[in-house]
């Protein structure tokens, strides 16, 4: 009677198993899909920008050309900053947060709470984590991907690895946002909008030219309309969903992770000031701030803590260069 309930026990937790496996498989062909779409919406946007309104109604040559560059340079840069976060694989963990062979037979062998305890402590004492400063918080060990948890790190259920601070998992991108592309992130929630801005005052210079009677009717009068009030409703959306949103969290030196579970409800370790807080994710070197390439401090397995006297700049700099 023992044995038939626990293979039910057993049977029960596969179906569980492979019911979560398969929503998260279900999960990654919507973002793909998601990012048909959004290739698709810019290449109709660009289409419509260039093609019917640059080329087709815009009666100065001057304009023209001059909405030409702005257009492709705020599009060359929001398309940049998109690749880079999609194609970027997330940072995992090295492998010092590691267990030995031995210890991890130890670990996994062992039942009690408190040894599996001395066990990870043991094996990160010498390991760079906030956990051994503040002795009350335990350490974390990911049994899936055998790697002691470095400060901010999560295991993503859909990649199913370990991510050097994990920002979100994103289904517009079908990738985790951490800390080896969570630049790249913010670039692109900034490069869109000023798109979009530039893209409806355009539209709606070009929709005022059809209603003063200034142009004749034109096929591209429904497509100037039609393209104002698209990314005008887009940006408007943006900007209140996504801009304050994640631009507020780096200057307090937190995740969207970290924000949505509280985990710095009464004291954020790592806010350094809100100058220092931006540096580390966008670098010292104010140049590359606003291209898309990588320029963030530290390796992101160890943060500067926000009563470190070390100042960010020598703590574990990395400038301009991608993440191994």
């Amino acid at each position: 009677m023992e044995k038939q309930e626990e293979n039910c026990k057993i049977d029960i937790e596969e179906e569980e198993k492979m019911d979560k496996e398969d929503m998260y498989s279900c999960r990654r062909r919507i973002s793909r899909v998601m990012i048909t779409l959004i290739i698709g919406l810019l290449a109709t946007c660009y289409y419509i920008f260039v093609v019917e309104l640059c080329i087709f109604t815009v009666p100065s040559q001057e304009l023209k050309a001059t909405f030409l560059v702005i257009f492709h340079i705020l599009f060359l840069l929001c398309m940049w900053s998109y690749l880079r976060v999609v194609i970027t694989p997330p940072a995992v963990p090295p492998e010092t947060f590691r267990l030995s062979e031995s210890d991890k037979q130890l670990y996994l062998s062992e039942e009690r709470p408190e040894v599996q305890e001395q066990i990870l402590s043991r094996a990160a004492k010498n390991l760079p984590l906030y956990y051994n400063v503040d002795s009350k918080t335990p350490i974390k060990y990911c049994r899936k991907c055998q790697f002691i948890k470095p400060d901010r790190c999560h295991h993503c259920t859909v990649c199913d690895i370990c991510i050097l601070k994990l920002d979100h998992h994103c289904v517009f991108l079908n990738n985790c946002v951490g800390f080896s592309n969570y630049k790249f992130f913010l670039l692109f929630l900034l490069y869109v909008p000023l798109l979009l801005i530039f893209t409806s005052a355009v539209s709606l210079y070009c929709s005022i030219l059809f209603w003063t009677d200034q142009l004749p009717n034109m096929d591209s009068k429904g497509s100037a309309i039609a393209l104002f009030c698209m990314s005008t409703f887009s940006c408007i959306i943006f900007c209140y969903r996504y801009i304050y949103d994640h631009y507020s969290l780096v200057v307090t030196n937190e995740t969207l992770l970290e924000f949505n579970e509280g985990l710095h409800c009464e004291y954020n370790p790592y806010d350094l000031g809100y100058r220092k807080n931006w540096r580390q994710v966008f670098g010292n070197k104010k140049r590359y701030w606003f291209i898309p390439i990588f320029s963030s401090l530290g390796d992101g397995s160890s943060f500067p803590l926000g009563d470190a006297t070390e100042d960010i700049e020598k703590n574990g700099t990395i400038d301009c260069q991608t993440p191994k």
